[in-house]
């Protein structure tokens, strides 16, 4: 049956926010349905389903606490931060420091692939829709070629390190529905109690003045791990 409007129907026609065509360009850029494959990766978390750190989702969580917190704020939102500063004051040389510090704390053979494989597929994207020419060398990585269309698209770093984040977030949490016996209801409960911390994660990142160490060396095993599991349904 309609709903019929009452007097405490409220529609928020607030100006405040994005525009609509900067909110459908970050949209799109966090849609599973922009063809880059990152749904072919799961960074891992089949290693760690393989030797019991995610078992249910309460240890889910606690997992992807970690990954936002250790991953995500301590060095990858402040990386695609001040790589989206140095595009923006034109600083060639400070970006390709940056984008080499990035492709070098790619730990694993693995994980080092991935972000290559998602460059190439990204550009591709740029070149074939929006008919660009490709911006970034994809041996860099994907952070690189997203900072820098970010910033030609015209978006707003706060808004690019949330549509990150929730991307990242997304991706491996969809993984793990997919290898576990977990169901989707109880993934999205995990996904939305990630999503209640996102603006601090993405706030404190935005303030940071340095980059600290990208180094995590469980991290890393469990994506070597993963390179010769047997049972991975995924490539990284």
């Amino acid at each position: 049956m309609p709903i019929t409007p009452t007097e405490d129907t409220h529609i928020n026609t607030s100006s405040h926010g994005l525009d609509a065509t900067a909110l459908l360009r970050l949209l799109t850029l966090s849609s599973t349905a922009l063809p880059v494959g990152a749904y072919c990766y799961s960074q891992g978390v089949e290693s760690a389903i393989e030797i019991g750190l995610i078992r249910n989702e309460s240890t889910a969580l606690d997992y992807f606490d970690d990954v936002l917190e250790l991953l995500l704020v301590r060095y990858e939102l402040p990386m695609l931060g001040q790589l989206m500063q140095a595009c923006e004051y034109g600083d060639d040389d400070q970006f390709q420091i940056l984008a080499g510090m990035y492709r070098a704390s790619r730990e694993s053979r693995e994980f080092l692939a991935e972000s290559q494989q998602l460059a190439f597929s990204l550009n591709a994207w740029i070149r074939d829709v929006l008919k660009w020419d490709i911006i970034v060398d994809a041996d860099l990585g994907f952070i690189p070629v997203y900072a820098q269309l970010s910033v030609r698209l015209g978006l707003s770093a706060k808004d690019c390190l949330t549509a990150y984040t929730f991307s990242v977030l997304e991706n491996q949490v969809l993984a793990v529905v997919k290898t576990l016996p977990l169901g989707q209801m109880s993934g999205q409960r995990v996904l939305w109690a990630l999503h209640q911390r996102i603006p601090d994660a993405v706030q404190h990142a935005l303030h940071s003045s340095r980059l600290l160490s990208s180094s995590l060396p469980h991290y890393a095993m469990l994506s070597m791990r993963h390179e010769n599991q047997y049972s991975r349904l995924f490539r990284s």
